[in-house]
Formats: C-alpha cells, structure tokens, sequence
C-alpha cells in the first residue's frame, strides 16, 4: 500500500484524544482530512471513503440516472504517522489534556431563581397620591392650559375641567395631610408627656431609695446591735478621729513587731 504522498505527521504533534496507542488493542488514529476513526496499518492510516460526502437514503452510493457512483476516495487515506510516543507517554498526554478540559469547565452550577408570579391586575394596589405630586401637576396644568387658549381654558377666576378635578384632588389631600399631621404632634406631645413622667418617677423612687440608705447607715448602734461586734459598730459610726488618740482596732492580737522574712 503506498500513502498519499504527503509529509508523516508525528503522534506526539497530535491531540491525544486522536488516536489510541492502548498496549493490547489496535492502533487507531482519526483521519485529518474527515475526521473519522481508522486503523494504523504499517504505521498509515487505512484507506478509506470520505465519510461527509455519504449520500442520503442510497446505501452509501450516489445514482445519477441508472448507473451508481461510488464515493471518492478520502485525501488523508493512507497518510503517514510516526509514532514517536510509548503507551506510558501517550497515557499521561491523554490524562493531562482530560484534567486541564476539566477544569476549563466549572463544577458549580448556577440555577436561575424562579421569578414570583405577576401580580393580578384585580390585586394590585394603586400607589399613594402625595399633595406635592397633586400640586405641580396642577401648576404644570394651569400654565399648559393658560399657553393653548382653547375654548373654556384655565384664567384666572375659572379653571377647566381637568385644572377643577386637580385643585380639588389637592384640596381633599392637604387636609388629610393637615389631619396626619395634627394626629401626629398629638402622639409626639404623649409621648413627651409620657417620657418626663416616667424620668419623674425615676428621680423620686431614686431619691427614696438613697433616703432608706442614709437612714440605714446614720444609726450605729442599731447596726452594732444587730450584728453584735465592737468593729462592726466602729466601722459603721465612720466618725473622724482626732489626733493623738488611741484606736479602737488595738489588742494582742495586732502584731506589733516588724516582720522580716528569710528566705
């Protein structure tokens, strides 16, 4: 078999995925020309028909009147292939090329959320009217109006239909503002009137309880009764003693000497 004449082509210059140099089965490697997969006969590529030009629904022939045409033959039939690379060497190229496809494609998943159906239109509620939005449509009305001198525009003692609906929609507005507003402060000066209230309370109930205290700490004796001990009374009088006198906290068992301690 003699090949087509063009230049080998070497197995380590091709894609792994390409060909298939497993130890045990046959050499295959796919066709450059029409990229199908055939058998290495004698280090060439079998020959073989071009597989695109396959005819529909005719058994893989072509009939023009009564005599059938063959396919043509491939031009990359019988193309020469050095193979330079061992089974070993081939194996790693073919894993480096599926571990770097692998990661050119991204493991996580992104799913869209699914969007909340639309409201229905019987449903929907209709966005708020504000005085101010009221107000400079009618300004915008009145001078629209006043610039097209259509029969019953918009003067200045009479307003048309459309200018008569606005100011009467931003009447109806502003008072329900002015009632917001007035319910408003009146919730605020409760609230006031609330707050110092109970920061009075706070100061008395406070004052009361500083009081107790005192009462408790200005009688001694009582105390000292209560808890039966000469310091306890001592301690609790807090009197200020004058100079040169003795201490109440005297006694044998207050050492007198200066401790020294020795390793």
């Amino acid at each position: 078999m003699r090949h087509n004449g063009r230049a080998p082509i070497k197995a380590s210059r091709m894609r792994p995925e390409h060909l298939n140099l497993r130890e045990g089965e046959t050499p295959l490697a796919v066709c450059p020309d029409c990229e199908s997969w055939h058998r290495l006969t004698r280090s060439m590529i079998s020959p073989h028909r071009d597989s695109s030009d396959k005819p529909a629904k005719t058994g893989g022939r072509r009939y023009y009147g009564d005599k059938p045409e063959r396919r043509r033959r491939c031009p990359g039939s019988a193309q020469r292939i050095t193979i330079d690379l061992t089974p070993e060497q081939w194996g790693q190229a073919l894993l480096a090329a599926d571990s770097t496809a692998t990661g050119r494609r991204s493991a996580r998943q992104h799913h869209k959320p699914i969007q909340a159906p639309a409201t229905p239109v019987t449903k929907m509620v209709p966005a708020p009217l504000h005085a101010a939005d009221v107000l400079a449509a009618y300004s915008k009305h009145l001078k629209e109006c006043r610039k097209s001198g259509a029969p019953g525009h918009c003067d200045q003692t009479r307003r048309c239909v459309t200018g008569f609906r606005l100011a009467a929609q931003y009447d109806l507005l502003s008072r329900g503002q002015d009632k917001r507003d007035s319910v408003n402060r009146k919730e605020a000066r409760v609230d006031a009137l609330l707050t110092r209230h109970r920061a009075g309370v706070a100061a008395r109930r406070a004052t009361t309880e500083w009081a107790k205290q005192h009462d408790a700490t200005s009688a001694p004796a009582a105390l000292a009764k209560r808890s039966g001990t000469a310091i306890e009374d001592a301690n609790n009088t807090c009197r200020t003693r004058p100079a040169d006198t003795v201490s109440d906290y005297r006694g044998p068992h207050v050492p007198t000497a200066t401790l020294r301690i020795t390793a």
